[in-house]
């Protein structure tokens, strides 16, 4: 390359020295020859100043010229090596210069591009949309982009990013092609994992909807257990407090017989003996019907008097809690109301005064005692219950609310009475159910 570039140099020099020495001939074709020494001096003398200065100006040139050609090599080489290919083409499509980069990306040698279509080298189904983007391009005059397919011969397909903008002369246009394959890829993944996300959550949707159908009907399970167990317990103090009304029904009946061979019987006391007789049946019958609406199901949430719902529970238990010489004591504050389930309500103090009741009889205690409070406090209204039963260990107190927990044999619990109570305050009623240890027994509260 240096050969080369002395040899253009030498031609350079000769030809400019053929046209300065033509140019010095027709300028002094009218000059007179110097005729004195001193005009010769004096004209030698101007010509060598002219001489130093043509070599100053000389050198200047060449060295603007070395550093004009260093830079087209360093700007060449940015534009072969550059990331992005390059190309010109023309307004047909024709290919006038391309850089290294531009022949890569279409994987043919830089020589066999030129004069060839761009299109050319474009899937089919972008071709069409090409020309009229290449069109767009010189009618705009303004930068344009667009996105193609790239066909590599005998390779995969590539998509490109164009970014061209017309000549100022209007015949080439010049044109960026950025490789977007990884891009393109990278989208295409993307979508396939938001597809795959949409429906997983759609699966996730559906497994939830299933999941909260089986814990609801886990739930309807529970509550029945819970009801079959108290149920049981109501069944058993409804046989309790139907022992004494029907010994008694069965010793006036056994006394009729007598009676009537005896002078003492007559219309009154027929009528007395009757009368006493159904007094004993309703009341039988009352305890059937207070049994039959502590478990007829609700389905509306209602404003009900906690004392009176109390009262209706107490008067299920206080007689088999009276034989096994538990004492009950209420002590209410005015007439507090809460909103909800009164049966469920009165389910969850059964439920809490039965475990009471299993711990006195299970720690024998003297004086056992439970003591209720109920009372209003701000908007909500409180009820406690109370026992002396020594309270309840410190390593379980946060367990006892867990499903199928319990210290008693399997025997004698399921373990899902004080669950199923704290779920029916906080989850049906939106209350709140807890338990602390006192100082001779464990207090439950309840508020609503």
């Amino acid at each position: 390359m240096g050969i080369d570039k002395d040899k253009i140099q030498a031609i350079k020099a000769a030809d400019l020295r053929w046209h300065a020495e033509e140019r010095l001939y027709v300028k002094t074709a009218d000059l007179q020859p110097p005729r004195t020494d001193g005009e010769m001096r004096r004209l030698l003398h101007e010509l060598e100043v002219h001489q130093v200065e043509l070599e100053m100006q000389n050198a200047e040139l060449r060295h603007a010229r070395d550093e004009m050609e260093s830079a087209l090599e360093r700007y060449t080489d940015l534009y072969d090596f550059a990331p992005v290919g390059y190309f010109t083409l023309y307004r047909d499509g024709a290919i006038c210069a391309v850089n290294l980069s531009g022949a890569g990306l279409l994987g043919i040698e830089r020589s066999r591009l030129l004069g060839r279509r761009f299109g050319h080298f474009l899937s089919e189904d972008n071709r069409a949309a090409f020309t009229l983007f290449l069109s767009k391009v010189f009618e705009s005059r303004c930068k344009e982009e667009c996105e193609v397919a790239l066909k590599r011969e005998g390779d995969h397909q590539l998509f490109i990013q164009i970014e061209a903008l017309a000549c100022k002369s209007g015949e080439e246009c010049r044109v960026a092609v950025i490789d977007i394959t990884e891009r393109r890829r990278a989208e295409n993944a993307l979508t396939e994992k938001q597809q795959e996300l949409e429906e997983i959550n759609s699966n996730l949707e559906t497994h939830i909807v299933k999941a909260v159908d089986d814990l609801r009907r886990k739930d309807q399970v529970l509550i029945v257990q819970d009801r079959l167990a108290v149920m049981g317990e109501m069944i058993s103090n409804i046989a309790h407090q139907w022992r004494q009304p029907l010994n008694s029904l069965a010793v006036r009946l056994q006394y009729l017989p007598i009676a009537y061979a005896s002078a003492e019987f007559n219309r009154e006391f027929l009528e007395t003996c009757v009368g006493k007789s159904m007094q004993l049946i309703q009341h039988m019958s009352q305890t059937i019907d207070d049994f039959t609406n502590f478990f007829r199901p609700e389905k509306e949430a209602v404003t009900f008097g906690v004392n009176q719902v109390i009262a209706r529970t107490l008067s299920l238990i206080e007689k088999s809690f009276k034989d096994q010489n538990i004492s009950i004591a209420l002590q209410t504050e005015g007439d507090p109301k809460a909103d909800g389930y009164p049966n469920e309500y009165a389910q969850v103090l059964l439920n809490i005064l039965i475990n009471a009741r299993d711990a006195l009889v299970e720690r024998h205690v003297d004086d056992a005692r439970i003591s209720l409070r109920a009372f209003a406090e701000g908007e909500k209204t409180v009820v406690t219950i109370t026992d002396n039963a020594g309270g309840i260990d410190k390593e379980i107190l946060d367990k006892i609310f867990d499903p199928y927990f319990t210290t008693k044999g399997a025997d004698k619990g399921s373990g899902i009475g004080l669950f199923m109570s704290k779920a029916i305050i906080e989850k049906n009623m939106g209350g709140m159910l807890t338990v602390r240890n006192t100082g001779k027994g464990a207090e439950f509260r309840i508020e609503v």
